[in-house]
């Protein structure tokens, strides 16, 4: 509905006509000097870094105001030391090995 008055849309236009128009467009535009691009690029580095010590101080203000909700000043009840488990170990006892001359006197 943008071009109503002038009853031209572009999907009647003719091909190329809106990419005529964005350059026309582009061609009134009024860029900044190098001068002013600079001054203007030192403003924006300026408030950043102005901005990025506000927040840090304010960050550190509330952690520092806050910190104590979060701690406990009591001291932790003794915690009972563990103790060494000691598992017994299997006692191994000796089995009697089978002999081949104990094997050949015991068969008849």
């Amino acid at each position: 509905m943008a071009n109503v008055a002038s009853d031209t849309s572009p999907e009647r236009g003719e091909s190329g006509s809106y990419l005529k128009e964005v350059w026309s467009e582009l061609r009134k535009t009024v860029w900044p000097t190098w001068p002013e691009l600079r001054q203007m690029t030192g403003v924006v580095i300026v408030t950043v870094v102005l901005m990025a010590a506000f927040l840090g101080l304010v960050d550190f203000g509330l952690t520092a105001a806050l910190a104590p909700l979060y701690t406990t000043t009591s001291t932790p009840a003794a915690t009972p030391t563990p103790t060494a488990v000691v598992t017994p170990t299997p006692s191994v006892s000796p089995v009697p090995s089978a002999t081949p001359s104990a094997a050949a006197s015991a068969t008849p």
